[in-house]
């Protein structure tokens, strides 16, 4: 498979972060990953939307 089979709503930095936190803890919050990750508050809310959007995550508020 070449780069172009990559999906990119997965195969993205920060994206791709995300999922691996989200994997190795289950459930974070948003302070939290934005640390991690090292980003804003405004990129960090793209990219989840991204992933929520395509069905790859469910955000909850609590």
């Amino acid at each position: 498979m070449g780069i172009e089979g990559l999906d990119p709503v997965l195969h993205e930095r920060v994206r791709l972060g995300i999922l691996v936190l989200l994997v190795q803890a289950g459930e974070l919050d948003f302070q939290t990953l934005k640390r991690a990750l090292g980003v804003t508050d405004g990129n960090l809310a793209q990219h989840l939307r991204v992933l929520e959007e395509a069905g790859v995550i469910l955000l909850g508020v609590r």
